[in-house]
């Protein structure tokens, strides 16, 4: 049992001195073997480290192209969508408005309940027969 913990001890304590090691300290009783197997390990370890965060941010950087393919098929479904309804008369364009930024925006709207008495009576339970629901 004494011999068990003894080894125990030995190895704890020279994992011990091996981190101090590569943390820059109790550098000064290696020779220049020691030394410079100590710094072939630390270069091995940062590319290790180097490969992983580059694995990661190549794996963020295809996760986020994902997100923006997605969006941008989403933006373009929802100006066909829009696009159709301008067509079928659901809704008029009041015009353009300008962003705080700068860029043009899509269309202030309304939807005009004079139009397709079909879809008026599908929507009629929503906005009642009688309610002008205008968007802008």
């Amino acid at each position: 049992m004494q011999e068990h913990y003894r080894k125990l001890k030995e190895i704890n304590n020279k994992l011990r001195r091996e981190i101090k090691q590569r943390m820059g300290e109790d550098l000064d009783d290696l020779n220049i073997k020691e030394l410079q197997a100590l710094e072939a390990k630390m270069a091995s370890a940062l590319d290790a480290v180097r490969v992983r965060k580059y694995h990661v941010i190549k794996t963020q950087t295809e996760t986020y192209k994902k997100k923006v393919k997605n969006l941008e098929e989403r933006h373009a479904n929802l100006v066909l969508d829009l696009e159709a309804k301008i067509e079928d008369g659901i809704v008029e364009n009041e015009g353009y408005y300008e962003s705080a930024n700068g860029a043009s925006n899509l269309y202030a709207l309304r939807l005009h309940q004079n139009h397709h008495p079909s879809l008026l009576h599908h929507h009629a339970g929503r906005f009642g027969p009688h309610h002008h629901l205008r968007l802008a």
